[in-house]
């Protein structure tokens, strides 16, 4: 583990110069491709790289993150892969939080509910086929339309009668009462299971902002398969052909402030696409640049188009400026808002 070390004297100007900047993203080249390492801290690029190598050469580097969390000390780590189309080349994006105090997963509930039989039936069927309602979530927009969804089916390899199975069941939610029981699951219910379920009953209840609250807290989820749902499903409710209802986030400012600190960075740029397609208040959104600004800074310097876009359109959003890539330009208007 890397250890920060400070001249006696220049505590200060060190202090200044992490809040001046964020860590710049580095760059270096790896089996499959090139692979960017964002919000590193203490380690280089390259020492991180052969620290891994060296703990899991048997391993694809884009599954670095449980090494980096579980042997090189980090609180939290993602790593992302993208094909090039017509290219075997993998670009992967490699995530890092060193501080321990900026990762806060939600604390779980300890009691066993009771499903009705309309949930328990979506329970049964997720276990009988792993990774289904995870996809199902993820392409919402074709609920109801039978052939959209017979194009998603062919494109994914699922045969479009479980998409069906899965439309039908959730349809069978009690939409006058499951939307609290579905809330309540989350809150207090130890089974991962149960949770994954209810964040995917959410995606019935979408004009409640409750509904949106429960699901970005369920990403602090420290289950990482209740976490990767509620991303899906509110990616699924985002990318529908309209637009969602605009939402007040300041209940949920809390589990925003943990993401935004990097707690679970596999969704941090789900979070941001959310809050930008749900018109979050500016100077909420502001607020949220301001006191937590570092994750944020490094996503919008990434050289990797497809990480930094969800940030700077974050920015764009909250600010009504366009700064483009300019990182140090953003750092200095997200500093210069007043407290």
């Amino acid at each position: 583990m890397k250890f920060a070390r400070a001249v006696p004297g220049m505590i200060l100007l060190l202090a200044l110069a992490v809040t001046a900047a964020p860590s710049a993203s580095q760059m270096i080249e790896g089996p499959d491709g090139p692979v960017e390492f964002v919000g590193l801290q203490e380690w280089t690029a390259r020492e991180l790289f052969d620290a891994i190598q060296e703990l899991a050469p048997e391993l694809p580097f884009h599954a670095c993150a449980a090494v980096m969390e579980r042997d090189l000390g980090f609180a939290d780590a993602a790593a992302m892969s993208y094909r090039t189309t017509g290219s075997d080349e993998v670009y992967t994006v490699v995530v890092g939080v060193e501080d321990a105090t900026r990762v806060r997963p939600r604390t779980i509930g300890s009691d066993t509910l009771i499903l009705p039989e309309a949930l328990e039936s979506l329970k049964a069927f997720a276990g009988e086929n792993p990774g289904l309602l995870s996809l199902a979530a993820q392409v919402l927009y074709v609920r109801g339309d039978a052939d959209r969804t017979a194009e998603v089916a062919e494109r994914t390899g699922v045969d479009a009668e479980a998409f069906a199975e899965v439309w039908s069941l959730l349809d069978r939610a009690d939409r006058r009462r499951d939307d609290r029981l579905a809330l309540e699951l989350l809150a207090r219910d130890s089974s991962w299971e149960t949770r994954e379920v209810a964040a995917f009953v959410l995606s019935n209840f979408a004009d409640r902002d409750a509904t949106w609250h429960a699901l970005v807290l369920s990403l602090t989820d420290p289950q990482g398969r209740v976490a990767a749902m509620a991303a899906g499903v509110l990616r699924g409710l985002t990318v529908t052909g309209d637009s969602p209802s605009p939402v007040d986030w300041t209940p949920a400012e809390e589990p925003l402030q943990a993401l935004f600190d990097g707690t679970n960075p596999w969704h941090f740029a789900t979070t941001l696409q959310v809050l930008v397609a749900t018109d979050i208040e500016p100077e909420f959104g502001r607020r949220l640049a301001r006191e937590r600004p570092d994750l944020l800074l490094a996503f919008a310097g990434a050289e990797h188009r497809g990480t930094r876009a969800s940030a700077i359109a974050f920015l764009q959003a909250i600010s009504g400026k366009d700064f483009g890539t300019d990182v140090e330009a953003w750092t200095a208007w997200i500093h210069g808002q007043p407290n």
